[in-house]
């Protein structure tokens, strides 16, 4: 008495890239409704604070690095 294996269909090439351009479609949509309702509720001047905080803490200070120029 042998087991059948069951066998797994794989999606195709194809199926698989639509898939991956319709998630970053919605992805990307979703972010942007998020964004503009967030800015709405919280007022502009809210939202560029946590953006100074967000660079701060990230060591970014928003000038470029002239040192990567020179190369």
């Amino acid at each position: 008495m042998t087991k059948s294996s069951p066998r797994r269909k794989s999606i195709s090439r194809r199926k698989r890239i639509a898939l991956m351009a319709t998630g970053a479609a919605v992805g990307s949509a979703v972010g942007l409704i998020l964004g503009a309702v967030l800015t709405f509720w919280l007022g502009e001047g809210t939202v560029r604070a946590i953006q100074r905080f967000v660079r701060r803490l990230s060591g970014d200070n928003g000038q470029p690095n002239f040192d990567l120029l020179l190369q």
